[in-house]
């Protein structure tokens, strides 16, 4: 009972949260007039033409890198093995081909936040049961909808692969992140499925010779730790008191209550891999509620760190100078603190404009500002700061604000409850 209770207040405050925090939504895609949409593309996808390099069909958005590869998406929903796509991702290294991602089925775009309309009148009881009786319908069409994809694509991938029988590969290192996908052939391409705990049915098909065995990026999968450690620190710039780790890219969370995930995603592809946050919702546990609660975040986060070789430290206090020395080695700091929408548009407006002052942070009116302990929960991700200022640099996984944002030292110590410091 009391964990139903706590799914359900996580519920009303994601909700809650969510109609004030700018988010942007897969929408894009999914509202894309595009004559693609509907439109199998097998003989397309599977053909020569596009590994040998002719153009892919339709708009792609770029999306963003991975050390030498890019990323971006198709803005359409066409159909691949007879099913449609939600998402249709395209890799290329070199200007060539590495590898498609099609997401065919995604709990966090099905589930979002829970923000449906509730009756009027209910007493706190009835209004919890409503939510469970709806989430609880919902959860039922979703694992129907899940057991059938994969049932189809399975037969379909068999249908046109070299032998129907697939082999089992291996994918990842370490026990939390690690898939084991089925596996076809046809041709020369690889034809991988896999699937995530009842979340995420996705399928990759790429060259043979491109095949991967780890979310690390090709370019780096052999690379050593002086190696590793020489690329981050080239990232970061320093100029008199101010040092910035720059190319980290924002990994827009849409609307769903992924804040923990995509700032991690931001990070793991700062560390070259491609790892992405509906993988890792299932990793870390998530329920298919709406909401994060009752994930393992923090096991998860040390994860990706060792998936990455680093280390990772858990600070249940705000250590400056813990943040910033990981700063100066060219590794972002992840920090999940205390939400206010009255400082975010401080914070929103002193980022776009450098020349604005942030208030005296001593000032006791300033200090009762800042959003204490029964505020909404963030994070968010920290990539530089000023030391002549006492600011700290970030950004946010909010899609369209990819610009990075500043708060006070002692702003950021007091609203912080759990600090994420990656190193070597």
């Amino acid at each position: 009972m009391r964990r139903t209770a706590l799914v359900i207040a996580g519920l009303l405050l994601a909700a809650a949260t969510a109609r004030g925090i700018p988010n942007s939504v897969f929408g894009p895609v999914f509202n894309a007039n595009s004559p693609l949409n509907g439109q199998e593309l097998d003989e397309v996808v599977l053909g020569e033409g596009i590994w040998r390099g002719e153009a892919l069909p339709g708009e792609w958005k770029d999306e963003g890198t991975v050390g030498p590869s890019a990323i971006s998406h198709l803005m359409a929903r066409p159909k691949l093995f007879g099913r449609e796509v939600l998402l249709l991702r395209a890799v290329h290294r070199d200007d060539r081909l590495a590898w498609l991602e099609a997401t065919f089925v995604d709990a966090g775009s099905y589930f979002g936040y829970f923000d449906e309309k509730l009756p009027e009148g209910l007493s706190q009881r009835e209004l919890r049961e409503e939510m469970a009786r709806r989430l609880e319908v919902k959860q039922s069409r979703f694992l129907e909808g899940y057991k059938e994809s994969v049932a189809r694509l399975e037969e379909s991938i068999a249908a046109v692969a070299d032998r129907a029988r697939p082999k089992q590969a291996r994918f990842g290192k370490g026990r939390l992140l690690r898939a084991e996908p089925k596996e076809w052939t046809m041709d020369e391409l690889a034809i991988r499925l896999f699937e995530a705990e009842d979340r995420l049915v996705r399928v990759t098909i790429a060259r043979e010779d491109e095949t991967r065995d780890g979310w690390m990026d090709p370019a780096f999968e052999d690379e050593g730790e002086r190696d590793r450690e020489a690329r981050l620190a080239a990232s970061v710039v320093r100029d008199g008191a101010r040092v910035e780790v720059k190319g980290i890219e924002t990994v827009p969370q849409g609307y769903r209550p992924y804040c923990g995930l995509n700032t991690l995603a931001m990070a793991a592809r700062h560390f070259g891999m491609h790892l992405d946050e509906d993988w890792m919702a299932a990793a870390a546990g998530f329920r298919n509620t709406g909401s994060a609660a009752g994930s393992n975040m923090v096991k998860l986060y040390s994860a990706v760190a060792a998936e990455a070789g680093l280390s990772l430290d858990r600070l249940n206090r705000f250590d400056e100078f813990a943040v910033k020395g990981a700063l100066e080695e060219g590794l972002p700091v992840i920090v999940w603190r205390r939400f206010s929408h009255q400082r975010n548009r401080l914070h929103d407006r002193v980022g776009r404009d450098p020349g604005v002052e942030l208030p005296d942070p001593s000032a006791a009116a300033e200090q009762a500002s800042w959003p204490g302990e029964d505020a909404p929960l963030h994070a968010s991700v920290i990539t530089g700061y000023d030391g002549d200022k006492r600011e700290f640099f970030f950004l946010e996984s909010w899609g369209g604000h990819d610009f990075r944002r500043r708060m006070r030292f002692e702003e950021m110590a007091a609203t912080s409850y759990l600090c994420f410091v990656f190193g070597e």
